[in-house]
């Protein structure tokens, strides 16, 4: 990416604050002030690349040279953020505490470096950084042998050198714990939960390898209770998971907690939440962790429509699972012009569920055309979907909208290439898709003698056993797919009988509290 387009990124990524200290420090400074204008052409307009912006400059001041300013202009901003990242970030000041005390060793102010070197590792160590440690006890070492290690006894310099040891064991396996959650992450995101026996075995491996090299520090622990609680998510238990992540959350908001843990890390717990509260239908508990998610307080701009994204996905889904399309639309008229407009700042998977949902609304509300629009837009760079799991409900769903056009030949056509992807030599396996697809393919289910209420019954036998299976299960957490045939064969609206599945749900719910 050239330097220009990452200033333009950069630019638009600016909180209030950052722009703020920005001028300030361009105030102070004597000389031209070329760049200045430049920030304020990128801040006042939005321009689609490089290319445009060079030649907006070029227009209102052809004598200065765009190249020089933007590369100049670039400099600045970075040595202002630098600044303020060294006020607010305890990892960025011990690092500049270690810059400071190899200056003052190279000066020979060895007394004043030894003191703010002991400093340094105090607080590296009761903050449990590690690293930062361990290149502050590397940094006195060395400075100790350059000066032939002055009024050091020997059993002084083998205890140092065996903590120093002890120190850099501890970074090694907390890099083998975070390594496991990392892979079980990725396992999370881009394959899918578990979906069969066979793939949770395969997972085994991890979950006692994870045992074996936790630690007993405070991240340590909040590694362990992410790797537990994305565990439980992805083989299905998930009060489980609700019961990680509930420790997880009580864990960050305590005092102290929320200091060293980075932002994100924080909104993917709150994410969890809400995952496991919807998964587990706890809808009124949901409601409560969707305000602190609004009130979750982040000047970054990534953070900020993480944000935005986690409140319409979950406000979306709680409507569509009681029923409601007429609310979801109205919520999605408000809510998602300015969402869009951030999308690019989400990944790939995250706009694809943004995209899923918007769809899911117009079904409800029997606008095919809007649905299938929506769809389209991830179908149609199938090269950058199709490995995410999301995709197969992006081809169900799509499957379904074609069936409520009445396009059977094209329903046909396209199950045959999907039930090649499904694993034949496992009966149990999938069992979802195949009865979805089962479905699908009678397209004279209406015209035999048999009462459609007599065919859901027989049908909705598949979705009882669905429903029981923790791996089967899975994907009815993005739609309920025996709803909506349910409504179809009883020919009755989808929101009608989400609806009283909800009701029955509530009560049910009720009845079992003491």
């Amino acid at each position: 990416m050239a330097k220009a387009d990452i200033l333009v990124r950069l630019i638009n990524t600016l909180t209030k604050a950052e722009k703020r200290y920005f001028r300030l420090h361009s105030s102070l400074q004597r000389g031209s002030k070329d760049y200045v204008k430049l920030f304020d052409l990128l801040e006042r307009h939005s321009y689609k690349n490089a290319t445009a912006v060079k030649k907006a400059f070029h227009e209102q001041y052809p004598r200065i040279s765009f190249e020089v300013c933007s590369k100049y202009l670039y400099k600045v901003i970075m040595d202002c953020l630098l600044y303020l990242h060294l006020q607010h970030n305890d990892t960025a000041r011990l690092t500049s505490g270690l810059l400071k005390t190899d200056i003052l060793f190279q000066k020979s102010l060895y007394e004043e470096g030894y003191r703010q070197l002991r400093k340094i590792q105090e607080t590296a160590r009761t903050s449990e950084k590690q690293e930062l440690l361990l290149w502050a006890l590397k940094q006195e070492m060395q400075v100790l042998q350059q000066l032939n290690f002055p009024y050091l006894p020997e059993k002084s310099l083998l205890k140092k050198q065996q903590y120093l040891q002890g120190v850099l064991q501890d970074i090694g396996q907390q890099l083998q714990h975070t390594a496991l959650y990392e892979q079980l992450r990725y396992q999370w995101l881009y394959k899918g939960a578990v979906r069969t026996a066979g793939q949770k075995e395969a997972l085994n491996h991890l979950v006692e390898r994870e045992r074996q090299t936790a630690g007993k520090t405070q991240e340590a622990i909040r590694t362990h209770l992410m790797f537990q609680a994305h565990y439980a998510l992805i083989t299905g238990y998930y009060e489980t998971a609700l019961q990680h992540f509930r420790t997880l959350n009580n864990m960050l908001e305590t005092r102290g907690h929320l200091n060293t843990v980075a932002p994100i890390d924080h909104l993917q717990v709150l994410e969890g939440m809400l995952d496991s509260l919807r998964s587990t239908r706890r809808y009124r508990e949901l409601s409560v962790f969707l305000e602190k998610v609004r009130q979750f307080k982040s000047d970054a701009p990534y953070l900020d429509v993480m944000t935005q994204r986690l409140v319409f996905i979950y406000e979306l889904a709680s409507h569509i699972d009681s029923g409601n399309f007429a609310a979801a639309l109205a919520l999605q008229k408000k809510q998602a012009p300015a969402l869009l407009k951030k999308i690019h700042l989400l990944d790939v998977s995250q706009q694809a569920e943004i995209y899923l949902y918007l769809s899911l609304v117009h079904l409800g509300n029997e606008d095919i055309n809007s649905a299938h629009e929506n769809l389209e837009i991830v179908l149609q760079q199938s090269a950058l979907y199709s490995n995410l799991p999301i995709f197969r409900t992006f081809k169900l769903i799509h499957l379904l909208l074609h069936y409520e056009l009445g396009n059977y030949e094209y329903i046909r056509y396209e199950t045959r290439a999907f039930r090649r992807h499904l694993h034949a030599d496992n009966k149990r396996s999938f069992l979802l898709e195949k009865t979805i697809i089962k479905f699908l393919r009678n397209e004279r289910l209406f015209t035999i003698s048999t009462r459609p209420s007599n065919l859901w019954k027989k049908m909705s036998s598949n979705f009882d056993k669905i429903k029981e299976d923790k791996y089967e299960m899975q994907l009815l957490k993005l739609f309920d797919f025996s709803a909506w045939i349910e409504a179809k064969l009883k020919r009755k609206p989808l929101g009608k009988i989400l609806r009283e599945k909800y009701e029955a749900e509530l009560a049910d719910a009720s009845s079992q509290l003491p």
